[in-house]
């Protein structure tokens, strides 16, 4: 799974953040704000509470206000203001003209003589209603009577309100929570700045531009500057230890085998050419060996600053020419087409050997033709080299690049050959391959990757030595 980018990690994590943050706000506003208003229609009710006490007017028969109520909602039917007096024995014994043609249930509320219950009813249009109930105690003409007073206001306006402010405050949260966003999107870009100029820096090194990440960068990522600086060096110094010990290493080997070469001159005086000739082979042949191995350890010690521009087309007229000049290429028809602009990103000397091995390997085995075509195929260069030779079985089509194997023991070689250049190819980002080729021989095919400084525009050199 690709990993995620730390850009939209972050913006990710503080949009959550945002979310929860709002809604837990959103939730505690609107919380406090339907406290409120419920506290406001309390203290409301209070005040309806003691107007009612005071022009209530008690008797043994008669219950009855010295004057109307002032608020005139009261004297609409179902005008949400409502207040009743009950005998707690008998029941309603007075409401107000809102209440109408019914009365309100009080159930049945713990109520003591003076005390005081704030409550949630059912008013006379059927809807919840916030009531305030006290029992209250009053003086008639032969002594006192007991009576619950009533005041309850419609919760549908609170409701309303309720609904209208959460709707607005969900707008407004909303709209703060986008601003919240683009603020984290601004603050995230500005902190991961440092990181794009460590990225470009990079880029750089990998193009080969520089050689060290430079530029002013926040102490924070400082650290990680002088870690990848000190990595580079480091790597350098490797690098250059590592090519001086093997030259150190071909350098003793070929002074012990110019020795033996000189034992085998002496050998040859002394009439014993076939013990010189076998020291001779062996010392060429461990010679080509350490200049093999000189090259490829110049090959994987090299550094991802490194990049090379490599047109093809020259490299592969030199090899052609070389080749065709050998024993086994002069009576061949060699066909090249190759895209004049085709470069590579690869050292001249690897192109070189990479290209002398597929060639010569192809003119060994090649009954009359060799074709050779280069062309490119997006950010890869695509070489192909057919022979019209014996070719291989399928089995052996897998196995030919193994180090030291010899598919014929009659032809001069060592077997490592193929087994280089594959190595050549896969330490440089590559692919190498062999299948039947039209030709009815072998097809070698090659992939490398192209130069990221080429041009759009060009040929295709085509011919026929």
């Amino acid at each position: 799974m690709k990993p995620m980018v730390l850009r939209v990690r972050l913006l990710i994590a503080s949009a959550i953040s945002i979310l929860v943050a709002l809604a837990l706000a959103g939730l505690g506003i609107s919380a406090l704000f339907a406290t409120h208003i419920e506290k406001d229609i309390s203290i409301g009710l209070r005040d309806e509470m003691n107007r009612l006490v005071a022009l209530v007017e008690a008797s043994d028969s008669k219950i009855s206000l010295s004057q109307p109520m002032p608020d005139p909602r009261y004297l609409q039917p179902y005008g949400e203001l409502y207040w009743q007096i009950n005998d707690p024995q008998t029941g309603p014994v007075l409401w107000s003209r809102s209440v109408w043609d019914t009365t309100m249930e009080l159930g049945t509320p713990d109520l003591t003589l003076g005390s005081v219950v704030e409550t949630t009813l059912i008013d006379p249009e059927g809807t919840p209603a916030l009531a305030r109930i006290q029992r209250l105690e009053f003086e008639t003409g032969t002594g006192t009577r007991v009576l619950d007073l009533v005041v309850a206001e419609d919760r549908a306006a609170l409701d309303i309100a309720i609904a209208k402010f959460r709707q607005d405050l969900m707008i407004g949260l909303a709209t703060l929570g986008a601003m919240l966003v683009l603020a984290s999107w601004i603050q995230v870009t500005i902190g991961l700045s440092p990181l794009a100029a460590i990225q470009h820096g990079v880029g750089e090194i990998n193009s080969g531009a520089n050689k060290r990440l430079q530029g002013r960068f926040p102490a924070e990522v400082m650290p990680l500057v002088n870690e990848v600086n000190a990595l580079l060096a480091s790597q350098e110094t490797s690098i250059d230890f590592a090519r001086a010990r093997a030259a150190d290493l071909a350098h003793g080997l070929k002074t012990s085998l110019t020795v033996l070469n000189l034992q085998a001159q002496q050998l040859r005086k002394e009439d014993k050419s076939a013990i010189a000739d076998t020291i001779e082979n062996l010392s060429h042949s461990m010679v080509e060996t350490i200049d093999h191995q000189l090259a490829l350890a110049r090959l994987r010690h090299r550094s991802r600053s490194s990049h090379y521009v490599v047109a093809v087309s020259p490299v592969m007229e030199r090899v052609v020419a070389a080749v065709r000049a050998t024993p086994a290429g002069r009576t061949l028809a060699w066909q090249v087409k190759v895209d004049s602009d085709l470069k590579v990103d690869l050292d001249p000397a690897d192109l070189l050997e990479l290209l002398g091995v597929l060639l010569d390997n192809a003119a060994k085995w090649a009954s009359g033709k060799v074709s050779i075509s280069a062309t490119a195929a997006g950010s890869t260069a695509s070489i192909s080299v057919d022979d019209d030779g014996p070719g291989v079985s399928d089995a052996d089509l897998h196995t030919m690049i193994e180090r030291g194997r010899r598919l014929d023991e009659l032809t001069a070689g060592s077997g490592l050959g193929l087994a280089i250049a594959d190595e050549i190819v896969t330490l440089n980002a590559g692919s190498l391959s062999f299948s039947r080729s039209p030709l009815g021989g072998l097809r070698a095919s090659l992939t490398l990757p192209r130069s990221a400084r080429v041009s759009t525009a060009g040929g295709t050199d085509s011919t026929t030595i």
